[in-house]
């Protein structure tokens, strides 16, 4: 019993000597604390301190970040320079279109006899650049400029008195002052007046290569230089322009100026409404319906009506000639447009009035109506802000490719089928205008939203006087375009 109490004795001071070994060995600190910021806890042992190695990765890191915040504030500093610099003059944007075209012709006996031979054809119908832009968020600005106008020459002493010969033209060239009190928007400059559905949608998002034979220029006024108040209502149901405006020379295309002590003024106005429109699918179900009035002071008493079948390659087929002791003429329009998915129709009227001292006043009468059909399932868009139709977008882009697999891969666009048909009368009162009714089927292939290839036949039926004496003609016409825009 005494040996196992000395054995026990032995074993506690030996215990009792490693225990204040060991107090020394740790330096008598707390096992817990964190001396050194270096400090990291290693899976290895619990308590194992930062080298100089990891201290200086820290110091490092610290670095990166630093030079990072240095290189993102120098960003910020340089993008609200340019800001600055920006606010202090209007910004810009360059674009155009090029439209290329070719027709074709077919013409009966009478035709050939009354009109003579139309000789096929190809034109750039319209290579415009542009510039356009705002200035300080409330001025804005579009100078824009056709290269491919026409203007009529007689070069063979009257063996072609319509033949065409190429010049440079003004197109839209304005200042818009924007958000006004009660007026909204003015507009002052060259551009077109404010009549007609299909003249104010602009030719890059046309259905058909021209518009019909009632608005190219026969009863729709075009461009003129003028200013005009224009606006519409916050939920963008209701649009509505008027303005007024100087007469220049026939159809707008030449050089925008005018020199006349006695009239030559007009005053023109055009209101639009959308009893119906779906805002769940943004515009593929609505009913648009307008209005529009051109009362127009006639400096040197003479007015014409003229317009042809359809392709601007074609000649005139009626026209009234310069009627004489004029002194003004009122135009009147009304238009409706219905959508409804891929389908669409649309129809425009147009009326007027001619006022004549000393002869009875005519009065001369147009319409058009077409449908269209998306075959890939589009819709025809629509601007609510200015009442008129916009860019078709494909749900697919065109592309033909080969896959790694070696087999094509294709987009298809967008595929629109259409017809239309527009009919006028300009004989009435003693002038003998003349009938003409236009049959056109049309089919367009969107490769993309700003890319679209275009097919029409027109079957055109005219006389350029009374039909009881001059018979009807038929023309065939089978035309082309390829246009795009940028």
């Amino acid at each position: 019993m005494h040996g196992s109490a000395l054995k026990w004795c032995v074993c506690m001071t030996v215990a009792g000597l490693l225990a204040s070994g060991s107090t020394s060995v740790w330096g008598q600190q707390d096992p817990l604390a964190n001396p050194d910021p270096g400090y990291v806890a290693s899976s290895g042992h619990p308590f194992v301190f930062g080298s100089a190695h990891s201290r200086g990765e820290a110091d490092d890191l610290d670095a990166r970040v630093a030079d990072l915040e240095a290189a993102l504030q120098k960003m910020k500093d340089k993008e609200a320079a340019a800001k600055k610099k920006a606010a202090g003059k209007p910004s810009i944007k360059v674009g155009g279109r090029i439209q290329l075209d070719y027709a074709l012709f077919g013409q009966g006996a009478s035709s050939m006899n009354h009109y003579g031979d139309w000789e096929d054809g190809v034109e750039f119908r319209r290579v415009r650049l542009y510039a356009s832009g705002e200035a300080f968020h409330v001025i804005d600005y579009k100078l824009q400029m056709d290269f491919a106008d026409t203007d009529e020459a007689d070069q063979d002493g009257g063996a072609h008195p319509d033949q065409l010969i190429q010049s440079t033209a003004f197109k839209d060239v304005y200042i818009t002052v924007k958000e006004l009190p009660l007026v909204g928007h003015i507009r002052v400059g060259h551009f077109k007046e404010p009549f007609g559905l299909e003249q104010l949608t602009s030719a890059k998002h046309l259905s058909f290569l021209e518009r019909s034979t009632s608005d190219e220029y026969a009863f729709v006024p075009g461009r003129r230089i003028g200013v005009m108040a224009f606006n519409h209502t916050e939920n963008e149901r209701l649009t509505w322009a008027i303005g007024a405006f100087r007469t220049e020379l026939e159809n707008g295309g030449e050089p925008p100026r005018r020199f006349d002590d006695d009239g030559g003024t007009s005053v023109t106005m055009r209101c639009t409404f959308l009893p119906w429109y779906d805002e769940a699918t943004e515009g593929r179900g609505l009913l648009h319906l307008g209005t529009g009035y051109s009362y127009r002071d006639v400096d040197d008493g003479t007015y014409r009506f003229r317009a042809r079948p359809e392709s601007h390659i074609a000649p005139y087929t009626v026209d009234t000639g310069n009627i004489t002791n004029v002194p003004d003429v009122n135009l009147f329009n009304a238009e409706a447009a219905l959508v409804y998915g891929p389908f669409s129709v649309q129809s425009e009227y147009f009326h007027a009035d001619v006022t004549r001292d000393g002869a009875a006043d005519p009065a001369f009468d147009g319409t058009y109506v077409y449908v269209s059909y998306f075959l890939t399932g589009e819709h025809r868009p629509y601007d609510r802000s200015k009442g008129v139709f916009a860019r078709t977008k494909p749900f697919e882009n065109f592309f033909l490719v080969r896959t790694c697999d070696g087999d094509l891969a294709c987009g298809k666009g967008a595929w629109e089928v259409l017809y239309r048909y527009s009919y006028m009368d300009l004989n009435d009162a003693g002038v003998t205008g003349g009938l003409i009714s236009n049959h056109t089927i049309g089919l367009n292939w969107w490769l993309n939203p700003y890319t679209r290839m275009m097919w029409n036949y027109v079957n055109s039926r005219s006389t350029d006087g009374d039909p009881a004496v001059t018979p009807m003609t038929t023309q065939h016409i089978y035309e082309m375009r390829v246009a795009i825009e940028f």
